[in-house]
């Protein structure tokens, strides 16, 4: 499910490659969030918005992000339970081309 969670992730432009947000995964577990990681969401449109616009700090991030990877597991599970679902199709295709270059 991690490599599957990371695929989502870096789909989101929450990370630039799998193996990166593999490792970010592991730190947001850990209630941890790199800089490489924040200067990465400071990026991203959606999360600024979505964070409220200002300086994202480590605690505003963890916060998003957690919340973020709760949605995916339950995305992941209902495009597992849906494949032909339109989102699905795009999701795994991603995904199995990530195992495929693996």
């Amino acid at each position: 499910m991690k490599t599957k969670i990371a695929v989502w992730f870096t789909q989101k432009k929450f990370a630039e490659s799998v193996p990166q947000a593999e490792e970010f995964l592991d730190a947001i577990k850990e209630n941890e969030c790199p800089q490489e990681l924040l200067d990465i969401l400071q990026k991203n449109l959606d999360v600024r918005i979505a964070i409220g616009g200002g300086t994202i700090t480590k605690e505003t991030a963890l916060n998003f992000l957690q919340e973020k990877l709760k949605t995916a597991e339950k995305l992941i599970a209902f495009w597992e339970a849906n494949p032909k679902d339109t989102n699905a199709i795009f999701f795994f295709r991603e995904y199995h081309r990530y195992m495929e270059e693996g």
